[in-house]
């Protein structure tokens, strides 16, 4: 087998490519032979390769956004650059299930619980993007979590700790993922195993990793003799399964005043990509009662010029005093900190599509540093947006089903920008959990403008919205008083008839009525008039 074995610098890189060698041609990816960032170095490091075993970091970066980076957009060329019939163990770690009591038996069939610690993100986050794109690729995978991984030195003199993991029955656990599943039994396309070390008392047990055919079984005990302590309170909201729907926890050196939505909290908004034209209907539905603030990467003077994005897509308006225009780039944490200063609404419009490297440093480390600057300026009201995230096509994805929930689990497959959009999501969730924010999430699909001619009304999306009820959804997820939840998701979409992608989510929770029914696209005879011209393609 030809196997690339990334993280070979690190104490388990190491193991596990001595333990491969003379059975298997190894390769092994250290920083010193190129980043798997760059997609030239991941499509030439596993172009020939059966199997690849991709090693987390497990230790932070120089800056939070280089440790999401690296777990995300490197774990997203790897995936897709692989050959298609190659096996992709990835090889994470138990942290983000260190916020369940260490009295319950936490196995494979429990859901992460990250906290917004950048290394508990980037574990989770890579993991989403194993999966997903795993719906559109399938391929034997393996997800392996691990606990902490020790050299046989560190126990030399006896200690013990119930997060340790040898470093010896860790490389076995990946040689295990590594071998053939007998031949009556193909390998699924995805598999979780819990890989903790030995003994009784480890804080996590040793689950369905044990059962055969994967048969793991530790050989070094490095867990105390005594059980662990129960938690005196475990913080977990047992009916939602989140964590933290009331916590007021910032991050050190954050504002304790936090502010929340709300008519007497939503005068001063800013808005993030408000060069684009959602965030230029959404500056245009707030200007009039509210101060704004508009930042794009270019200057809104210079966008304003045009084109259009689209037929009918609006154009940003550069407001007067008492309204401020600024360049940011989203994806710079001190620009995006910045331009939250005093004020009392975040509204984050920002999207980059096609671009391998700037989707993920807009969609993905852009919600971060917005999520981070937020708890710095006690700012409780973030409006995220994205692209509906249910469009996979059968039979991994909703494509054939009809009532679609906006709370059903998403599916991106391994489309670039609904992934990026999802995992940006995905770190506004944890963050509005850990730290009682208040982030609705507004999904779109696509955009029209009634004013327009219809273009062809066979291919009319059933998840589209007028430009301005968009603009009018967006500013009353500014104003709404409260939500049920921290984080809540919705579809933004017009009174459709084709029943695929409900609506009744935002018109509830943000007292919303989409005015704008596109008849001209879906009814029979209705004697010429107007329809509309879409873009498509979420914010």
């Amino acid at each position: 087998m030809r196997v690339l074995v990334t993280g070979g610098d690190t104490l388990l890189g190491r193991a596990v490519a001595a333990a491969l060698a003379g059975r298997h041609e190894v390769r092994s990816l250290d920083p010193t032979d190129g980043d798997p960032r760059d997609r030239a170095v991941a499509a030439a490091m596993t172009a020939d390769r059966d199997a690849v075993v991709h090693l987390l970091p497990t230790a932070s970066a120089a800056t939070p956004q280089e440790t999401l980076d690296r777990a995300t957009r490197g774990t997203y060329n790897l995936l897709v650059a692989a050959p298609p019939g190659a096996r992709f163990v990835l090889v994470s770690s138990l942290r983000p299930f260190e916020r369940y009591p260490a009295d319950w038996r936490v196995t494979e069939q429990w859901a992460p619980r990250p906290t917004t610690d950048p290394l508990d993100l980037a574990f989770s986050l890579a993991e989403v993007t194993a999966r997903e794109v795993g719906r559109a690729r399938p391929r034997p995978t393996v997800l392996l979590r691990l606990a902490e991984v020790v050299p046989a030195a560190a126990v030399m003199d006896g200690a013990r700790d119930p997060r340790w993991l040898h470093v010896e029955d860790a490389t076995q656990a990946v040689l295990r993922a590594l071998a053939d599943f007998p031949a009556a039994e193909p390998p699924p396309a995805w598999r979780v195993f819990h890989i903790p070390g030995g003994g009784r008392h480890t804080r996590f047990p040793l689950a369905l990793a044990a059962r055969p055919p994967f048969a793991y079984a530790p050989r070094h005990d490095l867990a105390p003799a005594s059980p662990p302590r129960p938690a005196l309170d475990s913080g977990m909201d047992l009916g939602t399964r989140s964590w933290g729907a009331t916590s007021s926890v910032l991050l050190p050196g954050s504002d304790p005043q936090v502010q929340g939505g709300g008519e007497a909290a939503g005068r001063r908004v800013v808005i993030f990509g408000a060069g684009g034209p959602l965030g230029a209907v959404t500056a245009a539905a707030l200007a009039p009662d509210h101060h704004l603030r508009l930042t794009d990467l270019r200057p809104l003077a210079e966008l304003a010029v045009g084109p259009p994005q689209s037929p009918g897509a609006p154009l940003p308006t550069p407001f007067g005093p008492p309204h401020e225009t600024t360049v940011v780039d989203v994806a710079d944490p001190v620009q995006v900190a910045d331009a939250v200063r005093g004020v009392d609404a975040i509204v984050n419009c920002s999207v980059v599509r096609p671009h391998p490297v700037e989707a993920f440093r807009v969609n993905v480390l852009g919600a971060y540093n917005v999520a981070a600057a937020a708890l710095t300026h006690g700012v409780r009201r973030i409006v995220h947006t994205g692209p509906i995230q249910t469009l996979l096509a059968y039979p991994a994805g909703y494509e054939a089903d009809f009532h679609v929930s906006p709370d059903a689990p998403p599916r991106p497959g391994d489309n670039l920008y609904f992934l990026s959009k999802l995992l940006g999501q995905e770190i506004c969730r944890v963050f509005a959990w850990e730290h009682g924010l208040e982030v609705p999430a507004l999904l779109f699909g696509n955009f029209v403008d009634p004013a327009l001619p219809v273009d062809d009304p066979d291919r009319f999306y059933p998840l589209t919205v007028s430009w301005a009820d968009a603009g009018e959804a967006m500013r009353r997820a500014v104003l709404a008083p409260s939500f049920p939840r921290p984080f809540e998701v919705m579809h933004v979409n017009a009174d459709l008839p084709h029943g695929q992608y409900p609506n009744d989510k935002a018109k509830r929770l943000l007292a919303w009525q989409p005015r704008d029914r596109l008849e001209g696209h879906w009814r029979r005879d209705d004697g010429g008039s107007p329809g509309g011209v879409g873009t498509a393609g979420g914010d």
